[in-house]
């Protein structure tokens, strides 16, 4: 947790787990919905383990970086 996450504005995170939904404004791994940024998709396939760094702002976590794994 970084120095803003304990003032509640921001949270940085990480998850690694399967794609297990694709969808045109999200994606889904693990169980974890995660939203991505305006214009980005995602090219992996589902049941590919990714690691997925993101941002979360007021409950939304948005994707920073889809990495396979």
């Amino acid at each position: 947790m970084d120095s803003n996450a304990a003032s509640g504005s921001q949270l940085h995170g990480l998850i690694i787990g399967p794609l297990r939904e694709l969808h045109a404004d999200r994606i889904v791994v693990a169980d974890r919905p995660l939203f991505l940024r305006n214009g980005e998709a995602c090219r992996y396939v589902l049941g590919v383990v990714l690691e997925v760094s993101y941002t979360e702002v007021n409950g939304r976590a948005c994707v920073n970086k889809i990495t396979r794994r």
